[in-house]
């Protein structure tokens, strides 16, 4: 009842805040904006499907901007999770202002979201993981998701043994206590995010502290997550740094400058909104047992090759 009674209160205060932004007018460009940008996200789907979808855009022969100056953070993989029914076309905008930061392995991992569930892409997740790994011979990665991608993230990271090998994890409009939108989500994990579902409970209940960095950004336009507030990541043991964005929508989140200003600063300085490390506390779970299906692995494009071999800009 509690819980329920909480999620009524913040539906509330949404509905009210939705009424007071009616008189703001970032609040009807930010709604064009996001009615602009789903038509673009939908004629970029196909070039997700394209094994050169995250080929480098940075021209043969030309040096990457020296955003990132630390040699251990330019070489430690990215993953980008894209969210439930898109591909990995969400991190086109993302993935070429990484490259030009000076980034060297991006990857974006691909997934079937109504054939599997949210534990099973976890899991999934996890081979691809230890697969950046052994091409890259980086002990950790960083982790940038959307939507559904940051939920995943964060049961590969509690669930799966992903504390020992993640280093930062950026959540961008992800429902981390749910979303009422889920109620018309089909398929396997769709389900799931609903607030109240059995993996949202299990989420909260088994957060530990870990040396992962959790950032999480959310914004007071996005109508895909019901509550708003659902996105902010507000669990203490995680420690996480939240960032709020005005005016923009579920999938503006993707090509926004301040987001992508915000997603490269974070990554680009490992040290920026890191907490303490803390003493005296209990471990996160064992790698969970649970039976998942063989699935073939999905290979994103070739991984970077180092500044000196570019692939030319198409």
């Amino acid at each position: 009842m509690e819980a329920e009674y909480d999620d009524l209160s913040h539906l509330r205060r949404q509905a009210a805040v939705a009424l007071r932004s009616l008189l703001r007018p970032g609040t009807y460009i930010g709604t064009v904006r996001e009615l602009a940008l789903t038509a673009v996200h939908a004629a970029a789907y196909p070039m997700g499907m394209a094994r050169d979808a995250n080929r480098r855009s940075t021209p043969l022969g030309q040096d990457a901007p020296d955003a990132v100056t630390d040699s251990e953070t330019a070489n430690m993989p990215i993953i980008l999770v894209h969210g439930w029914i898109h591909n990995r076309s969400a991190f086109l905008g993302i993935n070429r202002v990484l490259r030009k930061a000076g980034f060297r392995h991006i990857h974006a991992f691909d997934y079937n979201p109504l054939t599997y569930d949210i534990p099973e892409i976890a899991g999934m997740l996890a081979a691809e993981v230890d697969r950046v790994r052994s091409i890259s011979g980086a002990d950790k990665v960083m982790i940038v998701g959307h939507s559904m991608g940051g939920v995943v993230s964060r049961y590969y990271v509690q669930q799966l043994g992903g504390h020992d090998t993640v280093d930062t994890v950026i959540t961008l409009g992800s429902p981390h206590r749910g979303t009422y939108a889920a109620y018309l989500a089909p398929g396997s994990s769709g389900p799931q995010m609903r607030p109240g579902h059995t993996l949202m409970r299990k989420l909260e209940e088994t957060a530990r502290p870990s040396d992962v960095r959790w950032i999480a950004v959310y914004s007071d336009l996005d109508m895909l997550i019901v509550p708003g507030v659902s996105a902010k990541l507000v669990h203490p043991a995680l420690r996480a740094h939240n960032v709020k964005v005005d005016d923009l929508g579920h999938l503006s989140l993707l090509l926004s400058g301040e987001v992508m200003r915000t997603v490269v600063g974070h990554l680009s300085d490992r040290t920026l909104n890191r907490p303490e490390p803390l003493e005296d506390v209990h471990p996160l779970p064992e790698r969970s047992t649970r039976t998942l299906r063989v699935v073939p692995p999905v290979v994103d494009a070739e991984p970077a090759s180092p500044p000196g071999d570019l692939a030319a800009e198409a």
